[in-house]
């Protein structure tokens, strides 16, 4: 098969970022199909200075089209919107260019699917949709779109999409169900498809471990890990809160952030005005995923955190995957399926989202982190539900026969 993958900030496993996009990519390919991905330069500098337009690339028989805008999480919302337009108009007319038996065009943003429609209607050539974010319901949510015009026009662009769709694929069995019950897609169109535990790439770390004591200038004996974004969405008020608290209970219960997003200075000062910031609570750089498996290796439990909007409760966060690949206990604190999966699976610990008890929240999870004995029962329970449930083997072999069936 010919695949054409459009993903508007595909990434590398050199690079900060999800590599979901890639990693199927390259499996694809290893099973005899032509991958071409038509993506943005956001999250592939680290690869090449771009000039202006498009660059083709060759990346371990991956051929990537790569279209130079440029996106941040510290951009205003109306940039977001123009880099999403930029991209929307460039990707559409590329697909002309571009031979393919089948599209997958995977969101956020849900614009992706314009240059995957195009090519249906002026090609004729089927694509799968996959749902990473329900759009437009978050951002409705969350506040962000209040228009009742732009809302319902985003509605029924999206049941549009849906409908034109020859398969969809959520993310999570919430967002298929979010789906099916607000657009009345049937239940036959959709497929659901975890982020994916990549437990090869979180089993490669240098032992013993140094990187946190060469960052920090000693050797944390407890540590939770945060490695992500720190936008609005992903609620590091919380984890800031959490560790304000655990300090005056357990100060050797020590919080590091790997991350960068719009929130970032504005947590650090908070931090630092409660007196917490570099004696519990510590803030760096993002680093690529290649070097998340020492970090994770090097830490106690890692986290993942969003905002107490139920909508959002739907994600398939890349780092409650990575967590169980590295064979780590998750810490979250929201509910929804995630929270579900952790306290059947015995897999980590869910905090109570409501942010008023915050206090007695502490207390309670500065004793489950110094339970040795419940650790190591979870650390194993996250490796063996990784590789059961959630490896790249399972999603690589069920993906192919879904563009299958769409061609055929």
């Amino acid at each position: 098969m010919r695949i054409l993958y459009i993903h508007q900030y595909f990434t590398l496993p050199a690079a900060a970022g999800g590599t979901r996009s890639y990693d199927l990519s390259k499996r694809f390919t290893e099973a005899g199909h032509k991958v071409t991905v038509i993506t943005s330069s956001s999250f592939l500098k680290n690869l090449q200075p771009f000039a202006k337009g498009w660059t083709i690339l060759d990346h371990e028989g991956v051929e990537l089209h790569v279209l130079n805008v440029e996106y941040s999480n510290k951009m205003s919302f109306t940039k977001r919107i123009g880099a999403f337009l930029k991209f929307l108009f460039h990707a559409s007319f590329r697909t002309f260019k571009i031979k393919t038996d089948v599209i997958l065009a995977t969101s956020t943003p849900i614009t992706v699917a314009v240059p995957a429609l195009t090519a249906r209607i002026f090609k004729r050539v089927p694509f799968v949709f996959e749902v990473r974010d329900v759009w437009p319901e978050v951002p409705v949510a969350m506040g962000i779109i209040k228009n009742k015009l732009v809302i319902r026009l985003l509605e029924r662009f999206e049941k549009y999409i849906y409908r034109k769709s020859s398969h969809i694929v959520a993310l999570s069995d919430d967002m298929k169900q979010s789906i099916i019950s607000r657009t009345g897609v049937p239940e036959s169109k959709l497929s659901v498809i975890t982020n994916i535990s990549e437990t090869d790439r979180f089993s490669r770390y240098e032992q013993p471990g140094t990187l946190l004591s060469s960052l920090l200038g000693y050797q944390p004996r407890k540590v939770v890990l945060y490695a992500g974004t720190l936008g609005m969405v992903n609620g590091l008020k919380y984890m800031t809160d959490l560790a304000i608290h655990a300090y005056k209970i357990d100060p050797s219960v020590k919080f590091i952030v790997f991350g960068d997003g719009m929130e970032k200075e504005q947590l650090m000062k908070y931090a630092a005005d409660n007196n917490i910031l570099h004696n519990n609570l510590y803030f760096f750089d993002p680093v690529p995923k290649s070097k998340l498996s020492q970090l994770y290796y090097e830490c106690t439990v890692a986290s993942s955190f969003v905002i107490p909007i139920p909508e959002l409760w739907a994600n398939s966060a890349n780092k409650f995957f990575d967590c169980l690949a590295a064979s780590r206990p998750v810490v979250i604190n929201h509910r929804g399926w995630q929270a579900a999966v952790i306290e059947k699976e015995n897999v980590g610990f869910v905090l109570d989202y409501n942010t008023d008890n915050i206090p007695a929240e502490a207390k309670r999870f500065c004793d489950y982190i110094n339970n040795d004995a419940l650790l190591e029962t979870q650390r194993e329970n996250a490796g063996r539900l990784a590789r059961r449930k959630y490896s790249l083997d399972i999603a690589a072999t069920h993906y192919p026969k879904i563009l299958h069936d769409v061609v055929s």
